[in-house]
């Protein structure tokens, strides 16, 4: 069995925190603003379907695995969740979530926990959990999958790197070969099977550029 790479996924997200936040903030040039636009609008189209699926989240308890520098957490506050919990393994990633909450006001109403989900020990069960550019770097999807349906009490959100796009193969050179971070790719049946193994309905599963976003519910 091989080890679990989540010590290298964390190394990764460390270095690359501030880098990879501007793609939300748009602090660098006009050009590479235009890259993002253009290469990176998967990350752009998958928070725009998070939120169109989650619907009506007023009054909810989110959590969201992989939070990296909280996006997600940040939005689902301003659409008056009840409460809103980050978790990620790479605390760089943490350090600008907690930064953006104050700065929205809304740190009274989120919390953020530095963990893999698979070891994270809370007895909470939420009623939307949300695994947005996380499975991406997981090398064993279905244990993990397992540990979010029991904290899940209504609805699961997730987006997963499709199998044989041209984003693939530079992904893999540029990630796993050049920069250390594995990275990996899957078929929608494989995808739905391993969600529904994991005690989900899938509801639905989209393609959202070269992403499948899968809406599922609690069986």
């Amino acid at each position: 069995m091989k080890k679990d790479n989540m010590p290298q996924v964390a190394r990764y997200w460390n270095t690359i925190a501030q880098d990879f936040d501007t793609i939300y903030t748009g602090e660098k040039s006009s050009f590479a603003r235009f890259l993002d636009q253009w290469l990176r609008k998967d990350i752009f189209g998958r928070f725009d379907w998070v939120m169109e699926h989650a619907g009506d989240v007023r009054g909810m308890r989110i959590c969201d695995i992989g939070c990296g520098s909280g996006r997600f957490v940040a939005e689902f506050a301003r659409r008056n969740a009840a409460h809103v919990t980050g978790v990620d393994v790479a605390p760089e990633m943490l350090k600008l979530a907690e930064k953006l909450i104050e700065e929205n006001g809304a740190a009274d109403r989120c919390r953020f926990v530095e963990a893999d989900i698979l070891n994270w020990k809370t007895e909470e069960t939420f009623d939307v959990t949300i695994a947005i550019g996380f499975w991406d770097y997981i090398m064993a999807p279905p244990e993990r999958l397992r540990r979010i349906r029991t904290i899940t009490g209504k609805k699961f959100l997730s987006a997963w790197p499709r199998f044989w796009t041209w984003r693939m193969p530079v992904r893999k050179v540029r990630l796993e070969y050049i920069q250390g971070c594995p990275v990996y790719f899957f078929r929608k049946s494989q995808v739905e099977r391993m969600i529904t193994e994991a005690g989900f309905r899938v509801e639905r599963c989209d393609t959202v550029g070269k992403l499948f976003c899968v809406e599922a519910s609690v069986v």
